[in-house]
């Protein structure tokens, strides 16, 4: 089963709301969640921001329509 990061950070409604945008996503990829702080403070002010390797699949609100189409055409 393929790996999706979501890089997250403490204390974030957003990173909340995201987590359970892409609760379906569970079933077709495992999605581990990495906190900001552990090497991708790159992302710091763009959180959360689901990752396939180092491609951004989406950011900010995070859209299942989006990341599925990046997903696709990646």
């Amino acid at each position: 089963m393929k790996t999706l990061n979501l890089v997250v950070t403490e204390n974030c409604e957003l990173c909340d709301k995201g987590v359970q945008a892409i609760s379906l996503l569970n079933i077709f990829f495992r999605i581990k969640k990495v906190n900001v702080e552990d090497g991708h403070q790159e992302y710091l002010l763009r959180v959360p921001v689901l990752l396939n390797g180092d491609k951004i699949l989406d950011e900010g609100i995070l859209s299942k329509k989006i990341i599925l189409k990046n997903l696709l055409f990646s």
